[in-house]
């Protein structure tokens, strides 16, 4: 199988692949692209007793699209263990935001993130600490007018912060899931409301 990687079929493959996710609005990782590619062909070559090389030509890259977008569904059981899927930012502005809401919105990010580690999320966690990242990034080097931006980050951050929200009330999701209580409820308690006004406070900034 390492064989058929280089080829160029095989690359085209990936490449259109890759294509055909960015109009579904996601954003994967190239590696992560290609291993999928590379299972199919595997899988193919198995099942109808081929070569690679023969397989590789069954391979539809709006086949593969289809697998990676229903594995990487948040609805879907081991969908949290997902970490190279990323929602496409349509949007290429940057707002200026005052330093204290930037400052605010970065824990914000940081404590969705602690949320969802947690509770065994680590896709969820580690998009949070992506944005977290960024938003410190914007921090470093501000203006009069405050931290420039993306909007899309602001707007990944509303979701994220509403997506925690939802499985601390749904799914019990808590800041200490040992099992024992010893007063973690009442936090979890108050932290919905808490990160739905962060994603309020996302969403507004993001309109400019």
């Amino acid at each position: 199988m390492p064989d058929i990687q280089q080829s160029v079929d095989f690359k085209a493959i990936v490449a259109q692949t890759s294509a055909v996710l960015l109009t579904r609005g996601v954003e994967v990782e190239p590696v992560a692209v290609r291993d999928v590619v590379a299972l199919m062909v595997r899988s193919v070559a198995e099942r109808m007793n081929l070569d690679p090389e023969e397989a590789i030509h069954m391979v539809v890259p709006e086949t593969v699209a289809d697998a990676i977008i229903v594995a990487s569904d948040p609805n879907r059981e081991g969908a949290e263990d997902v970490h190279s899927v990323r929602p496409v930012r349509v949007d290429a502005r940057t707002v200026a935001v005052p330093v204290p809401v930037a400052g605010r919105l970065v824990m914000a990010a940081a404590q969705a993130a602690k949320y969802a580690r947690l509770n065994g999320n680590g896709r969820i966690a580690d998009q949070a600490l992506d944005l977290a990242t960024e938003i410190e990034a914007a921090l470093s080097s501000v203006s009069a007018d405050g931290a420039d931006l993306p909007v899309g980050v602001l707007t990944e951050l509303a979701g994220i912060t509403e997506t925690v929200a939802v499985r601390v009330e749904r799914d019990g999701w808590s800041i200490c899931p040992c099992g024992e209580q010893h007063g973690q409820e009442e936090v979890d308690a108050g932290m919905p409301a808490t990160l739905r006004t962060d994603a309020s406070l996302a969403r507004h900034w993001s309109r400019g």
